[in-house]
């Protein structure tokens, strides 16, 4: 059986400098999807198990196969080794309720921040080193949507609608609590960054836009205010 092998990364690629954010576009049609019952963790299995559209359950088994994959080129191990819990930033709200930001069960590798996002054929994911966290979100723009029914947004048309949603997303994958908590994005700058808060929470957050394949629009959002944002591809080109 085949099993996707880590990263053919260079060591300057798979090493984070600090401060710096690694966004990585991943086309999920181009995934090998060999050897995924190999790889996949029973939690991530017994997931798309429960996903009933052939195609949805397909990419998200090809989406947590670049993940492990990406993750695998900067720890240093097999894909299959890295194991996943998840982290609620405030337990006592939620009552230790089992969600929150994905992270590394302790091992014996580096301290790495990381977020996965998938809609339709594409999925990003981004890492970062300490202090993190990272969030990404990547949505499919479709050709009819109305934000004016979407409070978070707002009376934006079709792409910025998205662009800002994907922000708003982006911030509440980083938090960790999604949108249990109000998030409230500024307009983008000069170089498309845009400042967010969370209600009641003063942290500042930052959103860098992030290129996507046609027809898709993304955000990668940190609390690092001088964040480097590099992007790349994967699978690598034949």
């Amino acid at each position: 059986m085949h099993i996707p092998a880590p990263l053919s990364l260079s060591p300057a690629r798979a090493v984070l400098a600090p401060d710096e954010i690694h966004v990585w576009s991943v086309s999920l049609d181009r995934v090998p999807p060999d050897g995924a019952d190999a790889v996949l963790d029973l939690a991530e299995r017994a997931r798309a198990a429960r996903i009933r559209h052939p195609v949805a359950r397909s990419r998200y088994r090809r989406a947590h196969l670049a993940l492990r994959a990406v993750l695998a080129g900067y720890l240093g191990v097999p894909p299959d080794l890295p194991r996943f819990t998840r982290r609620c930033p405030e337990p006592e709200v939620c009552g230790d309720c089992g969600r929150g930001r994905p992270v590394l069960v302790d091992g014996a590798w580096p301290d790495l921040g990381f977020s996965l996002s998938h809609s339709g054929a594409a999925a990003l994911v981004g890492v970062t080193g300490p202090p993190g966290p990272v969030g990404v979100d990547v949505e499919r723009v479709r050709p009819v949507f109305d934000w004016r029914r979407v409070p978070e947004v707002g009376k934006k048309d079709r792409i910025n609608g998205f662009r800002m949603w994907t922000a708003i997303e982006a911030v509440g994958k980083a938090a960790g609590t999604g949108l249990r908590t109000p998030v409230s994005v500024g307009d983008p700058g000069t170089d498309g960054l845009r400042r967010a808060h969370r209600s009641g929470d003063p942290v500042e957050w930052y959103v860098h836009p992030v290129d996507c394949p046609d027809g898709y629009v993304g955000s990668v959002a940190t609390a690092m205010p001088g964040a480097e944002v590099s992007a790349f591809s994967w699978p690598p080109e034949d």
